[in-house]
């Protein structure tokens, strides 16, 4: 049985990126919401913004205040990229990277929101969380398939080769 892919690698080393649009759309407007959030002390952005010492408050704080501004700039920039890339059928390796750390960042604020545990495996439809959870579940498929997709151009372990550019998979 042959499953449809949607990244996969090209021989010219770029990625096919074929989501379907209102899939794309909702991940936009998703990073669009939590672009105009990212510097907020939202309780919901923590996992964003990991705490570096645990044992040492003050010397967290210091890391706090220099890594932060970097953090805010990098997750802008990557928004910005899948903003302008999402209407694109083919990434290069830094758009779909960045589309990677985004939906990656989408998943991490939903999950902490919805407060997502090991044991959760689905909600009941009339649960008020469900929506919101059926989100975070599709937004994992996304990065499965990207992660995959970036991971078929690594060399392979055992003899250090990259596998051969383009294969389709769908």
């Amino acid at each position: 049985m042959r499953f449809r892919r949607y990244v996969a690698p090209n021989r010219d080393g770029s990625y096919r990126f074929e989501f379907p649009e209102p899939l794309k759309m909702l991940i936009v407007q998703l990073a669009d919401e939590l672009n105009q959030s990212i510097g907020d002390d939202n309780p919901d952005l923590a996992r964003l913004f990991p705490t570096a010492y645990a044992k040492d408050p003050e010397l967290d704080a210091g890391y706090q205040i220099l890594a932060r501004g970097e953090l805010i700039d990098h997750r802008t920039t990557a928004f910005d990229t899948v903003k302008s890339s999402a209407t694109k059928d083919v990434l290069d390796d830094e758009q779909l990277t960045a589309w990677m750390g985004v939906v990656n960042d989408l998943r991490l604020v939903l999950g902490t929101r919805l407060d997502v545990s090991e044991d959760d495996r689905e909600l009941s439809e009339d649960h008020p969380d469900a929506r919101a959870y059926e989100i975070y579940m599709l937004l994992g498929h996304v990065l499965s398939e990207i992660v995959d997709g970036l991971s078929s151009n690594l060399p392979d372990e055992g003899t250090g080769e990259r596998p051969a550019p383009g294969i389709d998979l769908g």
